[in-house]
């Protein structure tokens, strides 16, 4: 397996882990498909969850814009969580991604999996993070 995917696939595995701890319900979409990574049921509603573990610059943070696009189209979120590795976003990727947000009636949270984890641990009461 590509190491690009497995470091996205471990992501996502480290995401289901605390999920299944927490025993919060949730969908995952299988490998390889082209759907968000989960739907997790929340008191508060769903929570749509993308993992991205990139750990450096490159061409993935630049195709970020296009996913949050499609799967706006797709799932009509309210908000979605893209949960990152250890890369910070451009400043011309975050403003892109902002964009997209912004045309399409979302909020986004940049999140790494630590935020991600208290996010979900405050959901009821925490304010948009956007980006």
């Amino acid at each position: 397996m590509n190491p690009i995917n497995v470091s996205g696939t471990d992501l996502e595995d480290r995401v289901e882990n605390y999920l299944l701890e927490s025993k919060l319900s949730y969908t995952r979409a299988k490998s390889g498909a082209s759907e968000i990574d989960f739907k997790i049921e929340t008191e508060s509603g769903i929570v749509y969850a993308d993992c991205t573990n990139q750990n450096s610059s490159g061409s993935v943070e630049e195709k970020l814009p296009h996913k949050l696009w499609k799967y706006s189209m797709r799932y009509n979120y309210d908000s979605v969580i893209i949960v990152t590795g250890k890369h910070k976003y451009s400043k011309h990727v975050k403003e892109h991604c902002e964009d997209v947000a912004k045309m399409k009636g979302f909020v986004l949270h940049l999140l790494d999996y630590d935020q991600f984890v208290n996010y979900l641990k405050d959901v009821k009461s925490l304010n948009p993070l956007g980006i």
